[in-house]
């Protein structure tokens, strides 16, 4: 399944279980998202929580990663274009300095 088969499909989800579609909301859904990949990802550097769970992180991640296709869906954006012509090709002619 393509990037933009698998957008139209959770697009198609979303609208079935009436989900917002307002950009602004959407945006906002997807800070507490990234919120709680932070939540999951402290756990494994403090000891005042629970031990990590990497199910738990990936559905954080699974639950970021459908908001960022409602908002691409919702603003009429190619996703799979933007990537490859910003990831892949603009970011192509910059120098990188590594921090390995």
């Amino acid at each position: 399944m393509s990037l933009n088969d698998l957008i139209k499909k959770i697009a198609q989800k979303r609208n079935e279980r009436g989900f917002v579609t307002d950009p602004l909301k959407i945006h906002m859904l997807l800070t507490e998202e990234v919120g709680e990949i932070a939540a999951e990802l402290k756990k494994l550097w403090s000891k005042n929580y629970d031990s990590f769970d990497k199910k738990k992180l990936a559905e954080e991640l699974s639950d970021t990663f459908c908001l960022l296709a409602a908002m691409a869906h919702e603003c009429d954006i190619d996703l799979e274009k933007a990537i490859q012509d910003k990831f892949f090709d603009k970011d192509e002619q910059r120098v990188w300095k590594t921090e390995r």
